[in-house]
């Protein structure tokens, strides 16, 4: 057996060692990147940033496209905002506000049974709809619905039906009691919500007192009732969450009209009395929250100058609420 000889090497094994490892795995120290990663849950740029690009005329002129898109009534009240502030005109021309299309106006000509027919399931959908998804509620109206076996739903039918089966489409059980509440006023030709009359003739307020005595509908529903199927003009929903967000950007970006409002409204009475209530959205552990809630009574109170037309203030500031690039209406090109 050969001898065994040491390494002609001077340096101790362990050394050696170390060197290798050293080499076999060298630090590598990753650039920094010179640009966060954006968020899109968090922008300080809103609508009206994006559309800066859109002239305002001075004569506030509508493109006649926009025009013809629209019911004759929306483009009334549409010239009644911009006359309260033409700074709007942007928002409004850069797309149309389809709900209120002409071409959809037209379609709805419909007898004095149909739209008291209308009115009835519009509320129904509306209770269907409480505190679940949209793909939740479309499912629970369809299998709804299936139980007509193909007939048309109609407010009597549906009190034929127990509450079981009811249940078995979806709804919970207090959405049970709401529909067959809002069946049984339908249902009754002596109730007002069935005379067409009631809804031309009757204010407003008279009309949500009405609804609110429903099971299921609250102030903000009937709001919603009036806006969306009766096409009320003059509907205005402080608490609405969407609402708060948009007028809130809106007086954000022009604080003098805010303080002119906090002013002007110390001896509105109804105004200092919501004032002394809580702010509806306050929530200071909101991290997420890309705006800055303003009390609901100066929200309402700023709405003032836009009757009898508030129904439109509230599609701008719908558009105005949304806080996700994403998620806002297509721009124009």
């Amino acid at each position: 057996m050969a001898p065994l000889t040491r390494s002609k090497s001077t340096k101790p094994v362990q050394e050696t060692l170390e060197v290798a490892t050293v080499i076999k795995k060298p630090t590598i120290q990753k650039p920094k990147l010179t640009k966060p990663k954006p968020k899109l849950t968090k922008t300080s740029l809103d609508l009206e940033d994006l559309l800066t690009h859109i002239k305002v005329p001075e004569d506030l002129a509508l493109p006649q496209k926009y025009i013809d898109n629209h019911s004759e009534e929306f483009i009334k009240g549409i010239k009644h905002v911009l006359k309260v502030d033409p700074s709007l005109y942007p928002v409004i021309v850069h797309q149309d506000f389809t709900r209120f299309g002409s071409v959809l106006y037209d379609e709805k000509k419909q007898d004095d049974k149909d739209k008291i027919h209308t009115y009835w399931y519009s509320l129904v959908r509306s209770v269907i709809g409480q505190q679940v998804s949209g793909a939740a509620a479309r499912a629970i109206q369809t299998r709804f619905e299936a139980l007509f076996e193909g007939a048309i739903p109609t407010p009597g039918k549906t009190l034929e039906f127990t509450a079981e089966e009811l249940r078995a489409v979806g709804l919970s059980n207090s959405k049970v009691k709401y529909v067959q509440s809002i069946s049984e006023a339908f249902n009754d030709p002596n109730n007002h919500l069935t005379q067409l009359d009631f809804y031309e003739k009757s204010p407003l307020d008279e009309i949500l007192v009405e609804l609110c005595k429903l099971k299921g509908i609250g102030i903000w529903s009937a709001k919603m009732f009036a806006i969306f199927t009766l096409e009320e003009m003059d509907v205005f929903a402080e608490d609405d969450l969407g609402i708060a967000r948009g007028m809130a950007r809106y007086l954000n970006k022009r604080p003098e009209l805010l303080k002119k409002i906090k002013a002007d409204s110390i001896n509105d009475e109804e105004t200092q009395l919501l004032l002394k209530k809580r702010l509806k959205f306050f929530n200071k552990t909101d991290s997420k929250r890309t705006w800055t809630p303003i009390h609901d009574g100066y929200v309402k109170y700023a709405a003032r100058p836009f009757e009898p037309y508030r129904t439109v203030l509230m599609m701008i500031l719908w558009r105005l609420s949304s806080t996700n690039i994403e998620v806002l209406e297509k721009l124009d090109e």
